[in-house]
């Protein structure tokens, strides 16, 4: 009777998970209880996990052993007191209310924000200990890609081919915002930035991992080949230049730091067909395959580049003529962020060592902002308009924990990046080919959240935790390689 029970508390937590992975793509659930109206960030995957959550605490206090902890959570748990104490002291600093928003009111949601990422971490840490674990991980990650690539595609189909008013009014029935403009996709995400951070941190890394290490996680041999196609699909019709830019750089180096060995020998393949001596029928074959990859390569970076190169906002990156660092950030659209970035260093310097509180920063930020920002820059304009109702925040997760946490908080919440970083380096190095898979993964997903930090500050995106937490469950692996 005990082992019925097990095997169906088993069985539930699986669906849950798959559930949960599933579910993934929808970032902002118009539906989700408990979040304030105004809350974009608000992930359908919540629901099930936090079911999950539930699960598994029954589960620990079932067989009296603590499975929702690790080591790797000590700097984490670390932040967390530091946070605590940068939030009480900003109590003190009694900050005037800015607009409806109270000190209190953000101080909460900022931890309700904490909160909801950590039940991601936690969840994917305790369903990921075993390689069949990660194996069932990645199948329903990619049943999750299967509805955003499906609705991506509509959404194409409607900006290129016919515009069918409808789909905006399902969009908005069911999520936070419409359709975005300017002829992007964002998929089942809130907007193009968001379903550009999903595909580099939860669908490309498994991929491109398996081929690089050649590792087979369920998938059949060329369904590979199709995740990265549709991963390159979502990218390059996001326009989202931090997305694209982020991918290629993180590709690049996780190849050569993981997939250097597969150099030599993809050369000897792709030239073996030119060292025979003699002809036979199947070397024109083998000829031909290697023609056909090299075209289909060139095809495809041709192709994504003269699509980006035909949409304004991304080529304006390379046709800007500022050569002012501040008045190239404006002109290439991307002045807001930097302004918000520029004040929230200056309410860190401000308040260096104590922060102001997690989620507060928006109370002194406006007062912050630079000179220059009060000029030709249209969303500046609408937040400093007596008409505006919307909190700012600095769009930049390394300046928020600055200027909310200080230096203590700060270094706290890196040292968790830099603690797995150094297993990730560790795991690159195991005879284990399921290990040394996992690694690369890791790696290119490690790399994309450290990078993606610059651009987004949400601590609710289960982009951040939810790859940190694969990790994390199965570094304990590591230690038998």
């Amino acid at each position: 009777m005990e082992l019925v029970t097990r095997e169906r508390l088993h069985r539930i937590e699986r669906f849950l998970w798959a559930t949960v992975l599933v579910a993934l793509p929808v970032t902002s659930f118009r539906y989700l209880p408990f979040m304030g109206s105004d809350t974009q960030v608000r992930p359908l995957s919540l629901i099930p996990a936090v079911l999950l959550l539930v699960a598994l605490i029954l589960r620990s206090i079932r067989e009296r052993r603590l499975i929702l902890w690790s080591g790797y959570f000590q700097p984490l748990l670390v932040f967390i007191l530091v946070a605590v104490a940068s939030s009480s002291v900003g109590f003190l600093f009694a900050p005037v209310n800015l607009y409806s928003y109270t000190y209190s009111s953000r101080v909460l949601r900022a931890w309700l924000s904490l909160g909801v990422g950590l039940v991601f971490l936690i969840t994917s840490m305790s369903m990921n200990r075993d390689e069949q674990d990660l194996k069932f991980t990645i199948k329903w990650v990619y049943v999750g890609l299967i509805f955003e690539v499906a609705w991506s595609l509509v959404q194409s189909f409607q900006i290129y081919i016919i515009h069918f008013p409808l789909l905006d009014v399902i969009q908005r029935t069911v999520m936070m915002a419409g359709l975005p403009p300017n002829g992007r996709i964002s998929g089942l995400a809130l907007e193009p930035s968001w379903l550009a951070a999903q595909v580099i941190t939860i669908y490309l890394p498994w991929a491109f991992a398996g081929l690089v290490k050649g590792y087979k996680w369920g998938g059949r041999r060329w369904s590979v080949g199709i995740i990265l196609v549709a991963c390159a699909y979502l990218l390059i019709f996001t326009f989202s230049r931090a997305g694209i830019l982020i991918a290629f750089a993180t590709i690049v180096i996780t190849f050569f730091v993981a997939g250097w060995d597969r150099i030599l020998p993809a050369w000897r393949w792709f030239v073996s067909p030119l060292r025979l001596k003699r002809f036979f029928p199947g070397r024109l074959l083998d000829v031909g395959l290697r023609i056909i990859v090299i075209v289909a390569v060139l095809a495809g970076l041709s192709g994504g580049i003269y699509i980006l190169s035909r949409n304004q906002y991304f080529a304006k990156i390379w046709q800007s003529r500022q050569t002012n660092l501040v008045n190239y950030f404006v002109d290439i659209y991307a002045g807001p962020r930097l302004a918000y970035s520029w004040a929230g260093w200056t309410v860190f310097e401000q308040h260096p060592w104590t922060g102001v509180g997690l989620g507060a920063a928006g109370f002194y930020l406006i007062k912050a902002l630079p000179d220059w920002a009060h000029f030709n820059i249209s969303e500046i304009a609408q937040l400093l308009s007596p008409d505006n109702r919307v909190f700012p925040n600095a769009n930049n997760l390394y300046i928020r924990l600055l200027s909310e946490t200080g230096i203590l908080g700060f270094w706290s919440f890196i040292s968790v990046y830099l603690l797995l970083l150094g297993k990730i380096l560790s795991l690159l190095r195991s005879k284990r080919k399921e290990l040394a898979f996992l690694a690369t993964a890791s790696l290119l997903a490690w790399l994309s959240i450290v990078m993606l930090g610059f651009t987004q500050e949400s601590l609710a995106m289960p982009t951040i935790w939810l790859p940190l937490g694969i990790l994390i469950g199965m570094a304990g692996q590591g230690r038998q390689s």
